[in-house]
């Protein structure tokens, strides 16, 4: 958090410098989240993300700054959606230390907000939903677990986790972790009491049966 002295500084610096000292400090955040996993040069992650953070800096400038580096952003985002099928729109609030695990089908609707040093994992999507309208609010040091869904306008708060391929459409409060009800194992005595017989080449004993057995004679001769 910014201190009132440094918020009051800041107040007083133009629009460019300002655009620019937030871009500097978000990348840099972002490129930490990446040293444990193998540095962010490497990582596919922190490329997207810097993506992004580009086109949040060009929307910041003067109409003729504007223009020509909302140009060079496009040419640059084009992989992303189309390879990676992930989509990071500038009209999305992100805080700075994002990190992107396997980054590839990932969705953050345009209008989300997620706090600082959160983490995405693949296959997560964080947008509408019928209910409540709107779009997530997710606070800061969340993490979002392998083919999890966020939807509709409800907050997360920080320090939640939510675990992996649920679907969350309510309040998470701050520190809770949401997961899946447990998984149940059927052993194998069940299985064979009620499930259907099988014959030794594997095919149920109802489609195993010959064309016309249990039919009259008459019937099955016809």
């Amino acid at each position: 958090m910014m201190s009132p002295a440094a918020a009051r500084e800041a107040a007083k610096e133009p629009p460019v410098i300002a655009a620019w000292r937030a871009l500097v400090v978000a990348l840099r955040r972002d490129a930490a989240r990446y040293r444990d996993l193998g540095g962010w040069a490497s990582n596919v992650g922190f490329w997207i993300g810097a993506t992004y953070r580009l086109g949040v800096f060009a929307h910041a400038l003067p109409l003729l700054l504007r223009l020509p580096l909302l140009l060079v952003h496009r040419l640059v985002r084009w992989p992303w959606p189309l390879f990676l099928n992930v989509h990071l729109p500038g009209q999305a609030r992100i805080g700075p230390g994002l990190c992107l695990i396997h980054a590839r089908n990932v969705y953050v609707g345009s209008g989300a907000q997620l706090g600082e040093d959160c983490l995405l994992f693949h296959e997560v999507t964080i947008g509408t939903g019928p209910l409540p309208p709107g779009l997530p609010r997710i606070g800061n040091h969340v993490d979002v677990y392998v083919g999890a869904r966020v939807l509709g306008g409800i907050e997360i708060g920080d320090g939640a986790k939510i675990g992996a391929n649920c679907v969350v459409n309510r309040n998470v409060p701050r520190g809770a972790v949401v997961v899946l009800a447990e998984n149940r194992v059927i052993p194998a005595s069940l299985v064979a009491a009620c499930g259907p017989k099988r014959t030794g080449t594997g095919a149920p004993a109802e489609a195993a049966a010959p064309a016309g057995a249990g039919q009259p004679k008459d019937a099955a001769g016809s």
